[in-house]
Parts: structure tokens; C-alpha cells; sequence
């Protein structure tokens, strides 16, 4: 029984600790040209919880979740970083989503490793999927 004792604590520590271990938040996808100056640019806003940005010659999009607490003003932050990035690459298209769809689907993108060609048909498709009212 006083092993039990010992043991059950323990066990609980290490749950929480393993829970808490660092997921990769910050991923680029595509032309690494500016990749630190990106993650750095997102990591300055305190209100993203993971980010997944996809360049593609002269296109971005940038997929992020908004932390819990921020949601209820996602559209607002949202606008907010497409002004951001937009004032530090005017040669880029960029578009910004907050959306969890789109998030997956560029994660999705990024595991699936796509070809060239068919990169840029499914940043469109991902463009109207984000446009498109539910």
C-alpha cells in the first residue's frame, strides 16, 4: 500500500510533464528565403498558438490556431497580422486564416510533401475554401 502511495504521485508528475512537452508550433513550408524573419514575425504576437506558413513564389499563406481565450475576437487578429505581413512583404501575396480547416489542410500540405505544380492549385482551393460561408 505505501508503494502505491509513492508511485501514484509520481506517476501524476510524469503524466503532466509528458503533456506539456513542446509540439513544433512554428512551421514553414515551402521557399526557406525568409523562414527566421516569418517565425519571428508570428512568435511577436502573443495571441497564436500554432502557425503553419506555406510560400509559394510570390503567394504566402499563413494558417494559425488563435489561443482559447482570444477566439471571440479571431476576425479582428486576423486582420491584424494580414496588415502585418503585408506591410513587411508588398511583393507577396498574403493571406492569413484563423480558421481550423485551414490550418489542417496546410498541415496536411506540409506531411503530404505536394509537388510544384500542384502547390499552387491547392493554395487556391485552400483560398476559397476559406472564403466560402458555413
Amino acid at each position: 500500500m505505501r508503494l502505491l502511495g509513492m508511485t501514484l504521485p509520481l506517476l501524476v508528475v510524469l503524466s503532466l510533464l509528458n503533456g506539456c512537452a513542446e509540439k513544433e508550433k512554428f512551421i514553414v513550408y515551402g521557399s526557406p528565403q525568409n523562414e527566421s524573419e516569418v517565425e519571428t514575425l508570428i512568435k511577436e504576437e502573443d495571441y497564436v498558438d500554432r502557425s503553419t506558413v506555406i510560400q509559394y513564389d510570390d503567394s504566402m499563406l499563413i494558417a494559425v490556431q488563435i489561443k482559447p481565450w482570444e477566439k471571440w475576437k479571431k476576425t479582428k487578429l486576423e486582420k491584424k497580422l494580414q496588415k502585418k505581413f503585408e506591410e513587411k512583404y508588398p511583393n507577396k501575396e498574403v493571406f492569413v486564416s484563423a480558421d481550423y480547416k485551414i490550418f489542417y489542410e496546410a498541415n496536411k500540405i506540409k506531411k503530404d510533401q505536394m509537388e510544384d505544380n500542384k502547390l499552387s492549385d491547392k493554395i487556391t482551393e485552400l483560398k476559397e475554401l476559406a472564403k466560402e460561408e458555413t
